[in-house]
């Protein structure tokens, strides 16, 4: 049986070196060669004019096209020459070959080797022109006949005359051609219904109702009215007009050429090589031109077609029974290669008719080759020289794609083949609204076009929607194929085998690669190509098959990784399978709301609360009743660890162990001695920590949990990726050892995909590391418990010794016994996208410890049933660090992450209103950005009103290089972890902690996997620079960035065969297009203007996104801004260099540095030089010749790579800025910063000074404070040494702790110290804040007269901001501090006066009584005037 749900199988491509560069037969016969092609408007002819192009380039000689005039003649459009350029040249084909080939190269094979011929061959004379005719003759080597009538059903006498006297007519045409080499003919492998099951000869069968001359010569003589009778006589024997004219023109065919022979004999013209080329079902391209590719309906295609959209085009009987599938690629290599293999007959050959098989003869095997050979050749195409898949087989394929990609509903391969099928097939398509009924297949096809509706347009501009002409020749299609399925034929195809063998050494048309198709990736593309081509499927579809080397972890390629027990619909005694369904369903509505938004999770909604947790109990208690005893599959258990084996409730084993650990006796001995408390006390403080923090999970619930996550993120993502290569490689590295993986912190999912993965991948499981905030967010907490998290207190200062202890010990004892744990080593997840710094919580260093040093004398046993506190001594492993990176194209909790501030008003106006309380926290504001929580809660409508299926895109799975703990710890000479150590080795281990952190990290950025969503989010940003950017722009920067990357060898999804107009198009989809941009024009083009919608929530979504590129192209960020922060027309080395390091300096602590400085800085300046954007006029002295005018695509470049950290460097401007408060303030709190850094720069956006409103990002700010504090101009002081309790007091009402620093400015007296020690040290010469907020203004903007403009304007801005704040400092009436009547300082007067003003004016949109989010950042701040009242 066939799995139902089989996705993202890999496809095994040939990849022909370029074919000028290659020795091919094939195409050594056609070099110079001229060739007439009929049917090239077709299928098989458009694939075969394709291949043609391709292989032969700029070698080819001429192809004439007979192409027929449209059906206006006297309009350009029907036209041979505009029906060219209309339906072939702008094929997707044909566009992605000209892409790949070079649009010179490949236009000017068009212009000068392309040539069409107006012609019909209904027409006894093809209506060719005397001059065409004369060209033909004179030098047309090779004809490939391959136009045929569409219509299955054709009236006969049409038929014939497109069929059958047409070929005779190109035939004699080809007699008259002086250089005649060969001669293809298209035909048909089903002919005969009646033919008994078993072989079919690569010969011509007897026509059943007469001679072959005889019956053309009486139907080419019927009256009109004659012509049903005839009609009548012929479907006797044969199913239809196509199939029966098909065969009489080969048998008309052996008739011409056994005359021609006669004639040979006698001194006439010498017959020329004739192949004949048979053809069962014609299916997509395997490979070429592109996988899935199809055009028309033609074939298999309309099968497909119809399957995908609900309408019965199978027999219930015919599952088991092979499908009988040719690619068209395969074909078209056939057709092509039969001419170059032909050779002269002569006049000794015979004529292949059948030969008649007795019942004794053995029909079992292909008939034995004759001495003398057959002429014409007879090529029979068919699925029998490949390894087919069953009907069966090819439905699931193509069910699978059609349920992943659009909304409808289809039956299973065992519910769609059956022996009894009426009632069922009745029942099932009643149940899923389908109709298998013609009349209602439009309405089925334009329900599910629409579901997928973009506002980016469709393909080729068409309609979103098949037609009903499309819908009924499909359907005729299919119908008149029906009779040839029930057949079990296998076609005889000796000739195709031989001609595979002779072209084995063909690297650009040899047939192997084709006998071992993968039919799950074949029918998946096949479904994707009939999705985009014949149903006109919006522009942004994607292909769901993973690249060769990657696999998607929910629908992997493996047999035994798809066929885990999380796939099994596990039995209850109590509930039925619908009512399990029904219960996932809304368990997983429920997750998935609180994942979006995990601050808004309500403990106090009794109702919902009990409904999850009643689903959730029945769920559990179902998994701990199974019977099936499929939960204990010795191959499913390897990996669990301790899950695998029964644990008491009390799990007593480990307790011991955790409470004799050295560390826990240490901390109870002190605390005994320090205070005098009993033991007996401290111990169960200790054993109570102990309680609140293990996991408890269990066998059944691990199994659980892998079911529930499987479907979770199989509702929110369409694909989770993994490259096979890291995985092999990574089974490799941690076989015996303890594992940690350390995945970098994005969302809150990030954890519980790692271990959903381990589960997939049959890798070690792990127990997860969690800070207790997580034990509180209800369902997503109740997940993580089942999954084996346990919960730690990761603040130190928080965090007592004998917490520390215990959570040290229980990290001890879980490593060694379990064997894998997973941690994240980042405070909090970040709400720009970029990658924090290491936080010390001191895990790290648990794990070091733990590996390196033995607190505890034997490492436990988990106790089963029969030996329940045994603790038999174990061998130690040593311990892997493993990094992963994990990247996701959009996440849950983006709009929460972006503004958490709407979280805190919600909760506030749930609570009682106290002064505390109103002040909330004040690092965070609520209307400096429009809250980004109102993006969820908008209006619901078609688009965002319900929780759409796979919404949040593909995610990346990145393995960075593991870290051996031990190995490191010996090349680096650390002293083992011991309690009692020196200072010196302190010192050592903590740099060594620090070191490995690093080393994570450092993976962390080597693993990174770039989606194309980045890329677009990045150029669309740009765009803001002037004003919009053109739909053609965002095509040329995208496509450049990928080019860049892979240039880098940076992983990016982005397959060769996906044009930059469908990853736009994807990409603008998933970044919220609608919302976030604008796109001026009633239609999409080229030349369409996009903005940005200028809302601080928008442009941070984007930049979220956008940021994943600077992680990786940081190095050339910085550059870039350094190339243009030197406005003159000349620079020096060491100015770009002094620039690059002022740089870095600045950016400390924003970003991770995993490569070398100056190494990095020489190579981008040579490769600048390699570019010519820095040509050397002298010694280290370079002339800029990237410019609007010398170089604007080179200028472009440079400005996009800029862009990246232009608004990073105007967040740390203005964070300077609003510190010139300290001029005026001795100190203030480091909490109000980034808020009054928010204030700044909203005026500062207001006045056109930036345009970038990401400087509101608190993060930003926050970050450069503390970068500020780390490079020394500022620096922290604890309040009580500096304010009166009364200070102190007025704070805390307004939000700001005791525990929270100060900031001052810092003593920087060494600056000309630093100028003689350190010229290139920019940030040592700077003597205070103002200095450092005019050089970062230095490099802010980049052309010289941008530059000057900007300065002139800008040159006060540090001094006007201080004026601004002077402005709150001084304001008229009463100060706070006053009307509560309290006396202090004028300092600290001023500092509570400058806290209040910022929260009054954070506060004053809802203290107004407004309910309405300000939209511009103007309406949000009116802090003067607060101030003032």
């Amino acid at each position: 049986m066939v799995a139902d749900h089989r996705d993202d199988i890999s496809s095994v491509q040939p990849s022909p070196e370029p074919a000028s560069l290659q020795p091919s037969p094939v195409v050594d016969f056609y070099r110079g060669k001229t060739i007439l092609l009929t049917g090239a408007t077709g299928f098989v002819g458009k694939a075969v004019l394709w291949k043609l192009v391709q292989s032969l380039g700029p070698s080819l000689g001429k192809i004439y096209l007979l192409i027929r005039n449209g059906s206006n003649k006297r309009s350009k459009i029907g036209r041979p020459a505009d029906r060219i350029k209309t339906e072939i040249l702008n094929n997707k084909a044909f566009l992605a070959l000209r892409t790949s080939m070079g649009e010179a190269t490949f236009d000017n094979i068009v212009q000068e080797r392309i040539v069409p011929i107006a012609g019909d061959i209904i027409s006894p004379d093809l209506s060719l022109s005397d001059q065409d005719r004369e060209t033909i003759i004179q030098e047309v080597h090779v004809v490939i006949h391959c136009a045929a009538t569409l219509d299955y059903h054709e009236r006969l006498d049409l038929a014939l005359e497109t069929n059958t006297l047409g070929t005779l007519r190109l035939m004699d045409l080809a007699d008259e051609c002086y250089n005649m080499l060969s001669f293809v003919h298209m035909s048909v492998s089903y002919f005969n219904a009646n033919l008994p099951d078993g072989y079919v000869q690569e010969r011509v069968y007897p026509m059943e109702i007469g001679d072959p001359e005889e019956l053309l010569k009486e139907i080419v003589g019927l009256e009109l009215q004659d012509i049903p009778k005839m009609t009548q006589r012929i479907m006797a024997s044969y199913p239809n007009t196509y199939t029966f004219t098909k065969f009489l023109t080969e048998h008309l065919i052996l008739k011409r050429v056994d005359y021609n022979r006669v004639e040979e004999a006698q001194g006439g013209k010498k017959q020329w090589p004739i192949s004949i080329v048979r053809a069962t079902q014609v299916g997509a391209g395997a490979f070429e031109p592109l996988p899935g590719w199809v055009d028309g309906v033609t074939g298999t295609n309309g099968a497909v077609f119809l399957l995908g959209h609900g309408i019965q085009v199978l027999q219930s009987d015919i599952g088991h029974m092979p499908a009988d599938i040719i690619p068209v690629d395969y074909l078209a290599r056939i057709v092509i290669s039969s001419a170059a293999v032909a050779h002269a007959p002569g006049t000794r050959f015979l004529l292949p008719y059948n030969e008649i098989i007795t019942e004794e003869d053995e029909i079992a095997s292909p008939l034995p080759q004759p001495i003398v050979p057959c002429f014409p050749i007879i090529y029979q195409v068919s699925g029998s020289s490949l390894k087919m898949a069953t009907w069966r087989e090819v439905y699931e394929y193509v069910r699978h794609y059609w349920i992943r990609n659009t909304k409808i509903s289809l039956p299973t391969g065992q519910e769609y083949f059956v022996n009894n099928r009426a009632l069922i097939k009745a029942r099932f398509f009643m149940k899923n609204h389908l109709s298998n009924s013609l009349s209602s297949v439009t309405t089925t096809s334009t329900q599910i076009n629409n579901n997928n509706a973009s506002p980016y347009g469709t393909r080729n501009n068409a309609t979103n929607k098949p037609t009903n002409r499309t819908i009924e020749l499909a359907s005729r299609i299919v119908e008149a194929n029906q009779p040839f399925l029930r057949h079990r034929w296998v076609f005889d195809h000796q000739n195709v085998r031989m001609m595979g063998h002779d072209l084995e050494s063909d690297p650009v048309f040899r047939l192997s690669p084709f006998k071992h198709i993968d039919w799950a990736a074949y029918m998946i593309n096949y479904s994707y190509g009939t999705h985009l081509y014949i149903a006109q499927c919006p522009l942004g579809l994607r292909n769901i098959v993973v690249p060769r080397t990657w696999d998607c972890a929910l629908y992997s390629k493996h047999q035994v990784i798809r066929d885990s027990i999380i796939e099994k619909q596990i039995e209850s005694v109590v509930f039925s399978i619908s009512d399990i369904q029904k219960r996932t369903e809304r368990m997983l509505v429920q997750l998935i709301e609180t994942l979006e938004n995990p601050n808004a999770y309500n403990p106090r909604d009794k109702k919902k609360n009990e409904e999850w947790v009643n689903d959730f109990d029945a769920s559990l208690d179902d998994w701990c009743h199974d019977d099936t005893q499929i939960l204990r599959e010795s191959n499913a258990l390897a990996q669990l660890g301790r899950w695998s084996k029964i644990l008491g409730e009390n799990d007593e084993a480990i307790k011991v162990v955790v409470l004799n650990d050295k560390r826990v006796r240490d901390s109870v001995e002190q605390i005994i001695s320090s205070s005098g408390v009993p033991q007996t006390t401290v111990v169960g403080e200790a054993f109570k920590i102990l309680q609140r923090m293990r996991e408890r999970t269990q066998l059944p619930y691990i199994w659980f949990a892998g079911a529930f996550l499987d479907g979770l993120f199989k509702r929110l993502f369409t694909s989770v990726r993994i490259q096979q290569e890291n995985l092999i490689k990574l089974k490799e590295q941690i076989r015996g050892k303890n594992v940690v993986y350390v995945p970098v912190s994005k969302t809150i999912l990030d954890q519980i995909l790692v271990w959903y993965i381990c589960l997939r991948y049959h890798l070690p499981m792990p127990a997860i590391i969690c800070d207790e905030a997580l034990a509180l967010l209800g369902p997503i907490s109740d997940i993580f418990r089942i999954a084996g998290a346990y919960f730690v207190r990761r603040d130190q200062t928080t965090r007592s010794p004998l917490n520390t202890a215990v959570t040290a010990a229980y990290t001890e004892a879980l490593l060694h016994e379990h064997g894998a744990l997973s941690m994240l080593i980042e405070k909090t997840r970040s709400r720009t996208g970029r990658l924090h710094n290491a936080y010390s919580d001191g895990l790290i260093d648990m794990v070091l410890d733990a590996s390196l040093e033995k607190h505890q004398p034997s490492a436990p046993s988990t106790p089963t049933q029969h030996s329940r506190n045994s603790l038999p001594h174990k061998i130690r492993k040593d311990t892997v660090f493993v990094p992963l990176n994990i990247t996701y194209e959009k996440i849950p909790e983006l709009h929460m992450l972006i503004d958490q501030q709407q979280v805190q008003q919600q909760q506030q106006q749930q609570k009682p209103s106290t002064s505390v309380q109103r002040m909330g926290t004040l690092g965070r504001s609520t209307s400096f950005l429009r809250p980004s929580a109102s993006m969820a809660g908008r209006t619901a409508n078609k688009d965002n009103g319900v929780n759409d299926k796979c919404k949040y895109g593909r995610v990346y799975i990145g393995i960075g290089n593991v870290i051996d703990v031990r190995k490191m710890a010996n090349e680096r000479h650390v002293v083992l972890y011991r309690t009692i150590v020196s200072d010196e080795e302190e010192q050592d281990q903590s740099e060594f902690s620090n070191s490995v952190a690093q080393m994570i990290q450092k993976q962390h950025h080597e693993a990174t996997a770039v989606s194309p969503v980045s890329l677009v989010a990045a150029v669309v940003l740009f765009g803001r620079t002037s004003g919009g950017i053109t739909m053609g722009d965002i095509y040329n920067h995208v496509s450049w960035f990928r080019d860049e990357l892979k240039s880098k060898n940076i992983p990016i999804d982005w397959q060769d065969d996906e044009d930059v107009d469908t990853m736009v198009a994807y990409a603008l989809d998933l970044l919220d297009g609608r919302k976030n941009i604008t796109i001026e024009g009633k239609r999409v083009t080229e030349n369409s203007n996009v903005r940005v919608v200028e809302h601080a929530d928008n442009v941070m979504a984007l930049s979220y996104m956008a940021n994943q590129l600077v992680e990786i192209l940081l190095p050339d960020a910085l550059f870039a801004i350094s190339y243009f922060s030197i406005g003159n027309e000349q620079v020096s080395r060491q100015e770009l260099s002094m620039s690059f390091k002022f740089l870095i300096q600045l950016f400390k602590d924003e970003f991770i540095y995993p490569w070398d400085q100056q190494e990095k800085f020489s190579h981008l300046l040579n490769r600048f030089q390699q570019k010519g954007l820095l040509v050397e006029i002298s010694a280290d002295n370079f002339a800029k010749k990237a410019t609007l005018e010398n170089d604007p695509t080179a200028y472009t470049h440079i400005c996009l790579l800029a862009s990246l950290l232009y608004p990073t460097l105007d967040a740390y401007w203005i964070t300077s800025c609003s510190l010139s408060a300290l001029r005026d303030l001795p100190y203030m709190p480091r909490k109000i910063v980034p808020v009054l850094a928010q204030w700044i720069a909203a005026h500062l956006i207001s006045g056109r000074r930036t345009i970038y409103r990401e400087v509101l990002s608190t993060e930003a700010s926050q970050n450069a404070v503390d970068n500020f504090l780390a490079i020394g101009f500022i620096e922290a002081v604890h309040p009580k040494t500096k304010l009166s309790p009364d200070a102190q007091i007025l704070l805390l009402e307004l939000g700001v702790t005791t525990n929270e620093d100060l900031v001052m400015v810092a003593a920087r007296r060494n600056s000309q110290e630093n100028i003689k020690k350190n010229s290139d040290d920019i940030l040592g010469q700077l003597e205070d804040i103002a200095s450092l907020c005019h050089n970062i203004e230095k490099h802010r903007f980049g052309t010289t007269a941008q530059l000057e403009a900007y300065r002139n304007s800008n040159a006060q801005v540090f001094d006007k901001c201080q004026n601004q704040i002077r402005t709150i400092l001084r304001a008229g009436g009463k100060s706070y501090a006053a009307s509560h009547g309290m006396n202090l300082s004028k300092d600290e007067d001023q500092m509570i006066q400058l806290v209040y003003s910022l929260k009054t004016a954070a506060s004053g949109v809802e203290r107004s009584g407004s309910t309405r989010n300000p939209r511009r950042v103007s309406q949000a701040y009116n802090l003067l005037n607060n101030s003032k009242n």
